[in-house]
């Protein structure tokens, strides 16, 4: 997962927002599904910590995710 937060962190600092299919791809086979499901962990983990944003706007719709800037009240 670490891993993951690193390719993602570095994925969000070249754009401001993307969504989380273009980050994750779309899953075919085992290991692309496990590749999504440490994609999202990794995802939850930076919103966590502050550093992302989500939003999924309806039911199965693609999740979006923002570069969140820090300010001195975070």
């Amino acid at each position: 997962i670490e891993e993951m937060i690193d390719k993602l962190t570095e994925r969000i600092k070249n754009s401001l927002k993307m969504n989380f299919q273009e980050f994750s791809g779309k899953a075919v086979n085992r290991e692309e599904k496990v590749f999504v499901i440490v994609s999202f962990l990794a995802m939850l983990e930076l919103v966590r910590q502050g550093l992302l944003s989500a939003v999924q706007n309806g039911h199965n719709e693609d999740i979006i995710i923002e570069r969140r800037e820090i300010t001195e009240n975070d």
